[in-house]
C-alpha cells in the first residue's frame, strides 16, 4: 500500500522545524476550505505538505513563504484553476496537454505536442487549460505517494507564431502558485527559433528551476525513460506517441476516447489512438472525457477509426 505524502510533515532539521512551526501558526490567519482547495482535492488546500513546499521554495524564509502562500490563496479564490478549459469543451482537439502516465515514483508525466493542438493561439486560454490539467494531476500523484510532476513538451509543429514571450511569462507567473511541484521539464526537439525565446526567459528562472530543464531529441526517448524513472509501459507509450505525432492523418486522433484493444492492435504496445498509458485509461487523467457527447454528434470525429 502506497502512503500518500499529501499531508507529510516538515523536514527533520531543527532550523526547518522552527521555521515550519512559525509558518504553520501564521497560516492560521488565512481562510481555507473547499472553496480554496477546489473539487479535485479533499478538505483543505493548506496542508503540512503545502506549507513545506512554500517554505522550501523560499529557502526557509517564513515571511516570504507566507506572502507567497497568501498570493496563491487569493489567486485560487478568483481564478478557480480547476475550471475546465473553455476551448476543449467546444473542441477536444484545441489542446493536447494531458497526463499520460506516472513514473515508478508515482510522479505524473504530463505530455504535450505542438502539432497536435489546433487552437493554441490564445495565451490566456492556454493557461486555463494548463491549470485545469495541473489541478487534476495533484490528487492523482498524491494517491501514488508523490508530490511532483514531469512536464514533457514535444516541439514538433512549433513555429514562429508560437514564439510568444507573453505565453512564457504567463506560465512562469502561474507556476509560482505550484512551488516545488516540478521534477523535470523536458523540451523535446526544440528548434533553433526557440533559442531566442529561451534566452529571454531563462535568466528570469532561479537556478534550481533551470537545473530541472532538459533538452533532448525525440529519438532518445528510451534514454529519457531513465531520467524520469519511467516504466517500460510508459516508455513504450511515449515512444509510440512521439512517433505517431509526426504522421499527418485525417481524421485526427481522438485523445479523449478509451481504446480497449490497444495491446492487440500494437502487439503489446499502447495504441496510437489512446490518450495515455492503458493502466490509467479509466482514471481522472482523462480530463477531456466530458466532450464525448459533443464528439458523437460531430460527424468527422464520429467516423474516425
Amino acid at each position: 500500500m502506497i502512503t500518500s505524502k499529501a499531508d507529510a510533515g516538515p523536514d527533520s532539521s531543527s532550523s526547518n522545524l522552527t521555521a515550519f512551526s512559525q509558518l504553520k501558526e501564521a497560516s492560521k490567519s488565512i481562510k481555507d476550505g473547499p472553496e480554496i482547495a477546489g473539487p479535485f482535492r479533499e478538505g483543505k488546500f493548506i496542508t503540512d505538505s503545502c506549507l513545506q513546499r512554500y517554505l522550501t521554495a523560499n529557502n526557509g524564509d517564513v515571511k516570504k513563504a507566507l506572502a507567497q502562500l497568501k498570493e496563491t490563496v487569493d489567486w485560487r479564490k478568483t481564478y478557480k484553476p480547476w475550471d475546465p478549459c473553455p476551448k476543449c469543451l467546444k473542441n477536444p482537439l484545441a489542446h493536447n496537454l494531458r497526463v499520460v502516465g506516472f513514473d515508478s515514483k508515482g510522479r505524473a508525466v504530463i505530455y504535450t505536442c505542438f502539432s497536435q493542438a489546433n487552437d493554441r493561439w490564445d495565451a490566456d486560454v492556454n493557461l486555463k487549460h494548463l491549470s485545469w490539467v495541473l489541478e487534476q494531476a495533484v490528487p492523482l500523484m498524491e494517491k501514488r505517494g508523490a508530490t511532483k510532476w514531469c512536464w514533457m513538451s514535444d516541439f514538433h509543429g512549433f513555429s514562429t507564431s508560437d514564439c510568444a514571450p507573453k505565453s512564457m511569462m504567463l506560465v512562469k507567473s502561474m507556476l509560482a502558485h505550484y512551488p516545488e511541484r516540478l521534477y523535470k521539464a523536458i523540451l523535446m526537439d526544440a528548434p533553433w527559433i526557440f533559442n531566442g525565446l529561451w534566452s529571454l526567459v531563462s535568466p528570469l528562472l532561479d537556478q534550481r528551476t533551470k537545473e530541472k530543464v532538459l533538452f533532448c531529441k525525440a529519438d532518445k526517448v528510451k534514454d529519457l525513460g531513465k531520467e524520469i524513472d519511467a516504466s517500460d509501459e510508459l516508455t513504450d507509450f511515449l515512444e509510440a506517441e512521439i512517433s505517431d505525432n509526426r504522421i499527418l492523418r485525417e481524421p485526427p486522433k481522438r485523445y479523449w476516447m478509451v481504446n480497449t484493444n490497444a495491446k492487440e492492435e500494437q502487439k503489446g504496445k499502447t495504441s496510437k489512438m489512446m490518450k495515455c498509458v492503458e493502466s490509467v485509461c479509466s482514471s481522472l487523467a482523462y480530463v477531456l472525457k466530458v466532450t464525448g457527447k459533443w464528439v458523437e454528434t460531430f460527424s468527422p470525429y464520429k467516423r474516425a477509426s
